[in-house]
């Protein structure tokens, strides 16, 4: 009789063991003993009030911020370990993208994507190809001669997003991406967003304050207070039944119903009616 393995969940992508960070001088850590894991191809969202360490944490991944403490492993490999060479190599598997958009105002659309390369010693051709490819997957084919300034906020945040793309990563972190953005020009990116990880299978990590952004975009979520993790699971669940008082805060200004009408207008309404 032939013996049937239990299959074996897939190993997680990233992985945050007792990452612990303090700025010199501050009273509190920034990061106090943060674990958890992402998987593959996940949409993770990290979300807390101001302070609450999000961008910290988002940039150990890259390691634009080396914790004091604990490890972070991507593939199994202890990035904070690697050297020059490697931090190199590892931010290339790792696009971001901002809240302030971060473009060249005197370089077209085509050319702020197309930096990376350049820098990275892409002959031009490939570039040419790679560049022509990203702008026809966000949405801005017609405008790769355009300048920043002759740009809407959320066409701006597409080419932010074609430059993190250049380079073919398997990590997208998002710096609190749509906060720039008006409600309907978010709903877009977060739109786009969705359509990216699902045609590339990157794995999407997304910071904000923004309760509503994690319910559009994200599998899981994790809610940090003052450093500390304080409540983690699927956004439905964390959503239906939130456990920690920094959640139900977050998620306040969700759950407000509108205000009632005056009184006077309800009897205005009525006598109109009656009219």
């Amino acid at each position: 009789m032939q013996t049937v393995l239990p299959l074996r969940e897939a190993a997680p992508h990233i992985v945050f063991r007792d990452v612990g960070k303090t700025y010199a001088g501050a009273a509190a850590p920034a990061l106090a003993a943060v674990s958890f894991t992402i998987g593959r191809g996940e949409r993770f969202g990290i979300i807390g009030r101001s302070g609450a360490g999000k961008s910290t944490l988002l940039r150990t991944i890259n390691m634009l911020e080396r914790p004091d403490a604990g490890q972070v492993r991507i593939d199994g490999a202890d990035i904070g370990a690697l050297d020059e060479d490697g931090l190199v190599a590892l931010r290339r598997r790792i696009g971001m993208i901002f809240q302030h958009f971060n473009l060249l105002s005197a370089k077209t659309v085509f050319d702020n994507v197309a930096l990376p390369l350049r820098v990275a010693g892409v002959p031009r051709q490939e570039i040419s190809a790679r560049v022509g490819e990203l702008l026809d997957l966000v949405g801005l084919s017609s405008k790769a001669d355009a300048y920043p300034a002759m740009l809407s906020g959320g066409q701006k945040q597409r080419v932010g997003i074609a430059r993190a793309l250049v380079h073919r990563p398997e990590i997208l972190l998002c710096d609190e991406a749509t906060s720039a953005l008006d409600p309907e020009t978010t709903e877009q990116i977060l739109a786009l967003l969705r359509d990216i990880n699902r045609q590339l299978g990157l794995t999407v990590v997304l910071i904000t304050h923004d309760m509503a952004v994690i319910r559009e975009a994200c599998d899981r979520v994790l809610v940090l207070d003052h450093g500390r993790m304080v409540e983690t699971g699927p956004v439905w669940q964390v959503f239906a039944e939130p456990q920690a008082p920094a959640t139900i805060a977050l998620l306040r200004p969700l759950r407000q119903r509108l205000p009632e009408p005056p009184h006077n207008m309800e009897t205005s309404h009525r006598v109109a009616a009656l009219g």
